[in-house]
């Protein structure tokens, strides 16, 4: 028996669908973040149905890549993110001149400019869940900066103008936050799950961790940071990005 492919345009939906899972409207958002939940699952569950060769064509696993610069928040959140949508990231330093991912029309590296150091997390998976992660993760930047704005003039209305140290505390806080929330969210859709849903989710995620070794043999480890706050983590755990499809948790590489 064999499942047919979701209609194209399916990410875009998805996207769309998670933009309305922000809105005022309580009800509105909490319907949207119900069918996007719904529309990942089920995607995920009709391509793992499939033959190997007809879910490869149909979603072929690849990579994606995006500069998260040096700071150690931005790479954990991006590392938070690609655990709650399947794929498997690390963490790249490049010296040289070009994207490590990206090409133009005529199949030429995307040029960056040389000799600068630039920090990229790069992801291995299935192309639909590498768009829905890229997508979160704009998401979830601009929500943590929001928070962090109002923390700081909250804070200086009080009199004690936060450090560039607090501050950072403060978004390495809202990323674990975030994180603590999405875990939570994954554990309990899992036990909701049927056991193909649950399976399918998984065999996703395993494909994209052997994609990852097999370009990446030897990882190393990374950390960093000043460690997050309490006043950041109850920040994140209010920030909502629509819930998704469950994941392991990724490595990194230094």
């Amino acid at each position: 028996m064999t499942t047919t492919p979701p209609p194209a345009g399916i990410v875009g939906k998805i996207r769309k669908l998670l933009a309305l899972a922000e809105s005022d409207n309580e009800n509105e958002a909490a319907v949207a973040g119900r069918i996007a939940d719904k529309l990942m699952r089920e995607h995920a569950v009709s391509l793992v149905a499939l033959d190997e060769a007809a879910l490869l064509e149909a979603d072929p696993v690849g990579t994606d890549a995006f500069e998260v610069g040096k700071t150690t928040w931005k790479v954990t959140l991006a590392w938070t993110l690609a655990a709650h949508c399947g794929v498997s990231a690390i963490r790249g330093v490049r010296y040289g001149d070009a994207h490590p991912t990206k090409v133009d029309d005529e199949g030429h590296p995307v040029p960056l400019g040389a000799y600068k150091r630039r920090v990229f997390a790069i992801a291995y998976g299935h192309r639909s869940d590498l768009e829905v992660w890229e997508y979160l993760y704009t998401v979830a930047l601009r929500e943590i900066e929001a928070a962090a704005k109002a923390y700081r003039a909250d804070e200086a209305d009080l009199g004690y103008p936060p450090t560039r140290t607090q501050m950072t505390a403060f978004r390495e806080g809202a990323v674990n936050g975030l994180g603590a929330k999405l875990y939570e969210q994954r554990r309990a859709a899992k036990s909701e799950s049927a056991p193909g849903t649950a399976l399918a989710v998984q065999s996703r995620a395993d494909r994209a961790d052997r994609e990852k070794n097999r370009v990446h043999p030897k990882l190393g480890t990374y950390k960093g940071g000043v460690g997050g706050s309490s006043d950041g983590r109850e920040a994140g755990r209010k920030i909502s990005i629509g819930t998704g499809i469950g994941a392991k948790r990724s490595r990194m590489i230094a």
